[in-house]
């Protein structure tokens, strides 16, 4: 026998169970559909049809109102068991395989039902794409098979927005997410891969529950598509940090690499931009896209503009209390302290000593961006010397002094819902069951007498009074 044939015995190529054991199709993912879809009364996601008289619409259609405790029961029960049930759902390929198929399958549906615990802020995305969905749709479309491939298209954003704080997380060498330890701590082997796997079980929900009938299916997919590659982007920043640390320990530069020419204002808000805007944007047009609004919806600069006035605030609050770990600050990412820092030192926001101003440029020098608990300290020492706490404040006041404004001519533009704002912030401070991390102290910040005033206009959206829990 010639050693072809020794092969192709050894291998059995000419078996027609080998020709077919990759399978593009993945026929095992129908099965999971029809459980998650499928209702015991016999309507199904499939075979209903999102509002016509939204696919020509130029402003949203409000309904209902904000209310938190309600939307806190939806995400712990209906939506985590359909989260629960896709977790399950088989990725693409390799199905033919015992060895694949028992091994990475597990793996996988391991990782999606584990990361629940570890999810920002209590399932942030997915509790947006929910509300905004409730609040831009008729009632008549949100019955409970409506829902169900709300809550499908929730966890694929959840899940985008999860594979995230994961990179973020050993980006910054984070130590904890909500009282675990952190995910990279918990399976460095495995880690990276797992965000690959995060993705994949991403887009094979939206490819495979999403009825082909669904006018936008297509849109919504290349919108996660492109999530991907803006937080490949974003986390390059955090990547050329981290080499630069690597080779100040090995006997490069012995300071931070992170020079005071880098932090201005601008670049804060370019970061806050890629960091929360778009990801906001992201997930409200995950909402108006299920809802079946089309490209006649305007949703121009001054819509762009009320979601990043909204999500400034939750970037300011979420800098304001990352002070208590230091992330920010051993990272060398940009916040707004650092951004105060130097436009104290460099008189721009009043006269100060030569003396202050040179303490303030040598300890942002010295400190921000060296991965040590002692160098983060030192910085936050140097923000209380000089009142950075106080400045950051003011700035917190100023800026949601400006989000009613904002709120206004989102609504004048295209009827965008009021509550936005006040959803992020609320929602900030959300504690579950006392693992929520930071969310006490959040709570503590925005319950401070200077802005409860601005925080009860927020609460009330333009268009009618929300209930707030």
């Amino acid at each position: 026998m010639s050693s072809q044939e020794d092969l192709r015995a050894l291998f059995r190529l000419d078996e027609p169970r080998f020709v077919g054991c990759y399978d593009p199709a993945n026929r095992r993912t129908a099965d999971f559909v029809d459980g998650c879809l499928a209702l015991p009364d016999g309507s199904d996601a499939r075979r209903v049809t999102p509002p016509a008289e939204n696919l020509t619409a130029e402003r949203f259609h409000l309904y209902g109102a904000l209310d938190l405790g309600a939307l806190r029961q939806e995400v712990d029960g209906p939506y985590r068991e359909v989260h629960d049930h896709l977790a399950a759902i088989p990725l693409f390929g390799y199905n033919g395989s015992a060895f694949n198929g028992k091994h990475n399958e597990a793996w996988a549906e391991h990782l999606m039902r584990s990361l629940w615990s570890l999810s920002w802020q209590h399932h942030y995305g997915a509790a947006l794409v929910i509300h905004f969905y409730r609040r831009i749709t008729p009632p008549e479309y949100q019955s409970a098979a409506h829902m169900r491939l709300v809550y499908a298209v929730a966890a694929a954003a959840d899940w985008l927005t999860t594979a995230t704080i994961v990179m973020d997380d050993w980006m910054d060498g984070a130590r904890l997410r909500n009282g675990h330890a952190a995910w990279h701590l918990q399976h460095p082997r495995s880690f990276a891969n797992d965000g690959v796997i995060v993705v994949a079980k991403t887009l094979n929900v939206l490819s495979a529950v999403v009825p082909d009938r669904h006018p936008f299916k297509r849109e919504m997919r290349d919108r996660a598509v492109r999530q991907v590659a803006h937080f490949a982007n974003y986390f390059a920043y955090h990547s050329m940090m981290d080499l630069r640390r690597a080779e100040a320990s090995s006997g490069g530069a012995g300071h931070s690499p992170l020079t005071v020419d880098d932090i201005t204002a601008d670049d804060y808000q370019s970061v806050v931009f890629n960091r929360a805007t778009d990801w906001i944007h992201f997930l409200v047009d995950m909402s108006r896209l299920l809802a079946g609004y089309g490209a006649h919806l305007t949703d121009g600069e001054v819509f762009m503009d009320y979601v990043a006035g909204a999500s400034t605030v939750g970037c300011v609050v979420d800098d304001i209390v990352d002070a208590s770990t230091g992330e920010d600050l051993r990272c060398g990412e940009t916040t707004i302290q650092l951004i105060l820092a130097v436009e104290r030192a460099e008189g721009r926001l009043g006269p100060i000593a030569a003396e202050d101003a040179a303490d303030i440029l040598r300890t942002l020098r010295d400190h921000v961006g060296v991965d040590t608990d002692t160098d983060a300290e030192a910085v936050r020492r140097m923000y209380v010397r000089h009142g950075i706490p106080e400045l950051t404040l003011d700035y917190l006041e100023a800026v949601l002094n400006r989000v009613p404004q904002l709120r206004r001519a989102a609504m004048e533009e295209c009827g965008a819902p009021g509550d936005l704002p006040a959803f992020m912030l609320h929602w900030l401070a959300i504690d579950r069951g006392g693992n929520t991390e930071r969310a006490q102290e959040s709570g503590e910040l925005l319950g401070q007498e200077r802005f409860r005033d601005l925080l009860t206009q927020l609460t009330h959206a333009d268009e009618g009074q929300a209930t707030l829990v």
